[in-house]
């Protein structure tokens, strides 16, 4: 799941249940967390503005995600949770 961090919705968890889950707004940032067999990756996919997970810049296609990570976008921050 996800934990919203900051903003309107803050406390919020998301579960992901599809195999590929958007966040962001289409437009502005849009970011995808697909499931993988070895765990989920975080990937950019549009806006000219890159996302940072633990407070470093996407740089390449995609990052593993682990239990923890901070991730943020278009100043919204939000925790990745898996158990």
């Amino acid at each position: 799941s996800i934990k919203l961090l900051n903003g309107a919705a803050a406390g919020r968890e998301v579960t992901l249940t599809k195999v590929v889950t958007t966040v962001g707004r289409p437009g502005v940032q849009v970011e995808s967390i697909t499931k993988r067999p070895n765990g989920y990756a975080f990937a950019h996919v549009e806006g000219a503005a890159r996302p940072s997970v633990n407070g470093v810049p996407l740089t390449g296609d995609s990052v593993a995600l682990r239990n923890g990570d901070v991730i943020e976008l278009a100043g919204t921050q939000m925790q990745f949770v898996h158990m």
